[in-house]
């Protein structure tokens, strides 16, 4: 995987969603591990909303290089953020 800059973010639990898509966009696909360093959010809460975004079915996760898991926003995940995006602004 390349490696990409990720800006850590100041999120709370009710935040941490939209910064775990937004990392997720830019990445295209990546471990929790690399979710957790680029979401200033608690692990907890990004372990969440990965597990609520998985079984949403806004987020695939498969079996990486190494044996842990990776995640990539699925067709679904990336209307979601589009809708996101759109409602920040404002856009028709």
């Amino acid at each position: 995987m390349e490696s990409t800059y990720v800006e850590r973010d100041s999120a709370s639990g009710a935040d941490a969603r939209f910064h775990v898509m937004r990392a997720l966009a830019k990445l295209h696909e990546c471990t929790a591990e690399t979710l957790r360093g680029g979401v200033d959010a608690s692990e907890l809460d990004v372990d969440e909303v990965i597990g609520r975004m998985v079984s949403s079915g806004e987020v695939e996760a498969s079996s990486g290089p190494e044996g842990g898991e990776t995640f990539a926003l699925t067709a679904k995940g990336w209307l979601e953020y589009m809708k996101v995006l759109g409602s920040l602004y404002e856009l028709p």
